[in-house]
């Protein structure tokens, strides 16, 4: 039986469903998302994984001291896609939020505390889908949870899998790609497009402060490497200092779509629904001002930073 998140989004993925079926998207009714539903089923589905592997042969959920050790190991290392991968394909007049949010997902961990026996929701970030057999992306630093966190990840049908590996990942570049287990559903997934040139416009489908699966439109705004002034933290972005070279060496991309805390891992996507980035983090001009002047002048701009075409691209192998 479906839980009341599962029938939430099942509206979502019924929109999609109908409007790929050659239905019109006018047609088709809207979809309502509720956000305190589907944290509460992340939560109880995510925990019943975990505690079935505890008391079978159930799905490993990677640990955050596992995640940690693992994202080491996986340093420059990239993953191979499935020959014909079940990617989600904007058709015409077709909306692109319709399109391509069935490959957006939910990535979060739970957690127990010492003074009960129940699971507690830990971090909660934002992901999307590169192979239909499970290869999810999401920000390096998603997986920077203290203590003995559990992974899982949630799909827009609501539908929730585990975490069980990290394949690939580029601390410098804050990006990573987990492996979750399918149970052997082929799913939706979205393609790495071309970079996309500066005042070109995107789009970023993220969960921003707990409001999931929102849309935001923007263009790109500039190419630049790492700057070394500190960030506003507001998605939670790698720690830069002064001097760390491996930390300059890559490439960003700033959009002026909007993000928040949430967002982490969020897709960005050009006008066809292929991803050309990736949301990681922001940082506010008040962050170069002294204190006298920030008192004065307050914060001006807010920098939207996202992980580029070119980083992700060294996620992948190059013979794919």
């Amino acid at each position: 039986m479906a839980t009341r998140t599962h029938r939430h989004l099942y509206t979502l993925g019924l929109a999609c469903l109908l409007t790929a079926a050659g239905t019109s998207a006018a047609a088709t009714a809207p979809a309502f998302i509720d956000d305190q539903a589907l944290v509460e089923s992340f939560v109880t589905e995510l925990a019943e994984l975990v505690d079935r592997r505890n008391t079978s042969a159930g799905t490993a959920a990677i640990s955050s001291r596992e995640a940690s050790s693992q994202l080491m190991q996986a340093e420059g290392r990239h993953v191979r896609l499935p020959p014909s991968p079940t990617l989600c394909t904007l058709k015409p007049e077709q909306p692109l939020y319709e399109a391509v949010v069935p490959a957006v997902v939910v990535i979060g961990s739970i957690y127990k505390c010492n003074s009960c026996s129940d699971w507690h929701l830990g971090g909660m970030a934002s992901g999307w889908l590169l192979a239909d057999n499970g290869l999810v992306v999401t920000n390096h630093h998603v997986f920077g949870e203290d203590g003995d966190h559990r992974f899982g990840v949630m799909t827009a049908d609501g539908e929730v899998f585990a975490v069980t590996a990290i394949l690939a990942a580029d601390r410098a570049g804050d990006a990573a790609v987990a492996q979750i287990d399918t149970r052997g559903r082929k799913l939706p997934a979205v393609g790495v497009g071309p970079r996309p040139a500066c005042g070109e416009a995107v789009t970023v489908i993220s969960h921003p402060a707990g409001r999931f699966y929102s849309l935001t439109k923007g263009i790109v705004s500039r190419y630049h490497r790492q700057q070394d002034e500190p960030a506003v933290a507001t998605t939670r972005g790698p720690a830069v200092g002064k001097g760390d070279k491996a930390a300059a060496d890559p490439i960003w991309m700033s959009v002026t779509a909007d993000f928040a805390v949430g967002s982490s891992g969020g897709p960005v996507f050009n006008a066809d629904g292929e991803v050309v980035g990736m949301v990681s983090r922001t940082f506010s001009s008040e962050a170069t001002r002294n204190h006298r002047r920030r008192a004065q002048f307050g914060t001006q701009m807010v920098f939207k930073d996202c992980v580029s075409r070119d980083t992700l691209a060294r996620l992948i192998d190059p013979t794919d």
